[in-house]
């Protein structure tokens, strides 16, 4: 269970989608965040990639050869 207040203007976007769409605002606000979830963890991923001293890179010129796409 989660009980949260919105800012003035996020609650009357969420009205007005909860209007046009005739879905309900908790399923609304469980996707948004499930969607924000997704992205922030693989922001995380990429971050740690990205440290990876043992990792290789590509360009994309290389990658396509590597996967005989050339």
């Amino acid at each position: 269970m989660l009980s949260l207040r919105l800012p003035e203007k996020i609650e009357k976007e969420l009205e007005e989608l909860i209007k046009e769409t005739g879905v309900s605002k908790s399923a609304v606000v469980k996707e948004a965040l499930r969607a924000y979830l997704n992205e922030v963890r693989g922001y995380y991923i990429a971050l740690q990639r990205l440290h990876d001293k043992d990792a290789k890179y590509y360009t994309t010129e290389q990658l396509k050869k590597e996967l005989g796409l050339d």
